[in-house]
């Protein structure tokens, strides 16, 4: 059996490096009588009994993967977001002035990326009457903006990604969505509502 002798200048404490197997060696504190590392020409195994091979890949360096098979669980990882869709049904302002707004929020410390919305128009439109629905982002930084969709009869709207990015941003993210409507008519027996489709992150 082959063996060198260290002693720590720190410690004080004695250092062996063993061969005790043919091409596996070990470094052992023998003051204490533990293991420290243990190691041949493919792994090299911690104090625990743990192969440090499972605790990278070897991707980068051109090589196989050293994680095998199932040795990460999908509880393990954690998704970027989740699907978020929520719906507000605001009351017509009249006479043009948005009444309510209705206030769509994100769990803590989350953000919403909205993607898609559903407007929805219901009830009974008098003669000549318009209401639209606004749609406002309140960014991290304190400011907002909004997007409109306006009907004159009962029916739905749908937006794509493309008619939502009045509601986008550069260098912030969404704090909150809240959804107001109004009604150019002095009264109205008009219903509103906005789905709105995103996710949360």
């Amino acid at each position: 059996m082959g063996r060198i002798r260290i002693v720590g200048d720190a410690s004080k404490k004695e250092y062996q490096l063993l061969e005790e197997v043919a091409n596996e060696f070990k470094i052992k504190n023998a003051t204490d009588a533990v293991d420290i590392l243990r190691a041949d020409s493919t792994t090299i195994t911690d104090a625990s009994g743990v192969k440090l091979a499972f605790h990278a890949s070897r991707h980068a360096y051109g090589g196989a993967d050293a994680l095998p098979a199932g040795s990460i669980d999908r509880s393990q990882i954690k998704p970027l977001g989740y699907l978020w869709v929520k719906t507000a049904s605001p009351t017509p302002g009249t006479g043009g002035a948005y009444g309510s707004a209705v206030a769509l929020r994100p769990a803590a410390n989350k953000s919403i990326v909205p993607l898609s919305a559903r407007l929805t128009w219901g009830g009974t439109f008098a003669t000549g009457e318009t209401v639209t629905i606004r749609i406002t982002a309140k960014f991290s930084d304190g400011t907002s903006a909004s997007i409109t969709r306006s009907a004159t009869a009962t029916g739905t709207a749908l937006l794509d990604t493309a008619d939502l990015q009045g509601l986008f941003k550069d260098g912030v993210y969404i704090t909150e969505i809240s959804v107001d409507s109004s009604s150019s008519a002095s009264s109205t027996s008009v219903t509103t509502s906005a789905t709105i489709y995103g996710l949360e992150i």
